[in-house]
């Protein structure tokens, strides 16, 4: 039945196919962001709004009029076999897995039942199979059209960011807060915002803050990339300092870790990009001396110090001492005694629930299942390594793998099924983005410029669509090379 948020969804979705110019990749990944939200409801399971949004805007496509989608030229083949393979294998444990190893003690919902095949092994086969129509959609569309994609992303997380300021606000000053509308979906149990030492933790339009933090860090990872290799915006520096107090008061350990890694890994990439280019610039020189120079009176004028050391201490170094830690640690324990209880094969997609990426495919898939996905991963890097590689750098591929990076790093942490949609785009565009080698660029470029400067000839063949010529036989133009010499010719009798 429709909720809170269906109408609000179908007027976002028109907006947005407007703004993108019916771009579904784009449109999908903004509507991502409502995670904790519903489009309508199953009995107690959820339509999420991006797989609504995903439908709805494929309705439109097919009654339009649908055009044969042709895959990317000079794709990452083996991305795409490993993909195919890995959705194929989990789709068969999702399916069967359940009734062969059928009565195995399994962990679900924190409480320990025999396993059976249930109304969740259905619905994250769905969420899997609309993840692999997200990838194709990918694997399918032009460098302008996923860049635009990625781009939409970035605007959803900051729309995040900025329910994150509302919620605070509500939280502070008891302004208005549209609960019903942003968390409208049963299958979620919602962990709306709270104090920690007398700080705040959002959790915006997610339903943890952990999720949150998730999402957000990728989002940070693409502005800040392009904070570096694009020209410095006002605009694009608020919104990343934005995106970043956000990620803050989310009070996340995966957020801290990912963020960390941001700045670890962020770090060198800069260095090697600065010194790639030949120097820096001296706006982005003044903001590093501005900011390295505020932080420090910062710390040295407030008690910013202490406080920054309170909230590494509670997020952080007592994590251990946390009851989600141990709550975690127990579901580490269930998923490896599963994986043994099944002999290693994996109880079967969406059987159980695991916080960390690794041992929810090792309770799910199995062993094999996990080297499939692993392999999948890692193919994406491939292109990196091979020789001849193009000199110029190939900026869109790059930044989708470092944003993939620091999401495989979070869900690693505490993360569940990877389905999310931003997951699956950026699969996608490191698959079809990725860099062409220099001699088969320059073959290409051969190719084409010998293709535009051959003289075309005057005969040709008549395509298949052509109708049947209505001239007489002797006016219409014979090709030369079907002209046969005449019995008593002079060409004939020579």
């Amino acid at each position: 039945m429709p909720t809170a948020s269906t109408i609000p969804l179908i007027l976002l979705v028109m907006v947005l196919w407007r703004y993108t110019k019916g771009n579904i990749l784009a449109i999908v990944l903004f509507t991502s962001i409502f995670e904790a939200a519903s489009a309508i409801n199953i009995g107690t399971l959820g339509v999420p709004t991006w797989l609504f949004a995903l439908m709805m805007c494929g309705a439109v496509k097919l009654l339009r009029g649908f055009k044969p989608l042709s895959i990317t030229p000079g794709i990452n083949r083996l991305s795409l076999h490993l993909m195919v393979c890995f959705i194929v294998y989990t789709v068969w444990t999702g399916m069967l897995h359940p009734f062969i190893f059928h009565g195995a003690p399994v962990m679900h919902d924190s409480a320990p039942m025999p396993l059976a095949w249930s109304k969740f092994n259905f619905a994250q086969i769905c969420y899997l199979l609309a993840a692999g129509v997200i990838y194709m959609l990918a694997v399918t569309s032009t460098r302008e059209e996923l860049d635009l994609a990625v781009t939409w992303y970035v605007r959803g997380c900051i729309t995040a960011s900025f329910f994150a300021v509302y919620q605070l606000a509500n939280g502070i000053a008891h302004i208005p807060y549209p609960d019903i509308v942003l968390y409208s979906n049963p299958s979620h149990v919602i962990y709306h915002a709270y104090q920690i030492n007398g700080l705040w933790r959002l959790n915006s339009t997610f339903p943890e803050a952990s999720e949150m933090a998730t999402f957000l860090t990728v989002g940070i990872g693409l502005m800040g990339w392009r904070l570096v290799t694009r020209p410095l915006r006002a605009s694009a520096l608020f919104y990343f300092t934005l995106m970043l107090g956000a990620l803050l008061l989310t009070q996340s350990s995966l957020g801290y870790a990912s963020l960390a890694f941001i700045l670890a890994a962020g770090g060198a990439l800069t260095v090697r990009y600065l010194f790639g280019q030949g120097g820096i610039s001296l706006a982005k020189l003044l903001l590093v001396v501005t900011l390295a120079g505020g932080t420090v009176g910062l710390f040295v004028t407030t008690n910013a110090g202490a406080m920054v050391n309170k909230v590494i201490n509670s997020v952080l170094l007592e994590k251990k001492n946390s009851v989600s830690y141990r709550e975690r640690t127990e579901t580490h324990v269930a998923a490896l005694e599963t994986m043994e209880k099944t002999f290693y094969m994996g109880a079967g997609w969406g059987s159980i629930r695991a916080s960390g990426l690794t041992y929810m495919l090792l309770g799910t898939v199995g062993v094999p299942g996990f080297i499939l996905f692993t392999g999948f991963f890692l193919s994406l890097f491939a292109p990196l390594l091979q020789k001849g590689r193009a000199s110029e750098r190939n900026d869109l591929f790059e930044q989708s793998l470092f944003a993939l990076t620091i999401m495989i790093l979070g869900l690693g942490v505490a993360g569940s099924e990877p389905v999310q949609p931003i997951l699956w785009a950026l699969f996608g565009v490191a698959s079809a983005a990725r860099p062409v080698p220099l001699r088969t660029s320059r073959r290409r470029a051969i190719n084409n410029a010998i293709r535009t400067t051959r003289p075309q000839p005057q005969w040709q063949r008549p395509t298949r669509m052509t109708r049947p010529s209505t001239q007489p036989l002797l006016m219409r133009p014979v090709r030369p090379s079907t002209i046969r010499p005449i019995k008593g010719d002079m060409a004939y009798d020579a």
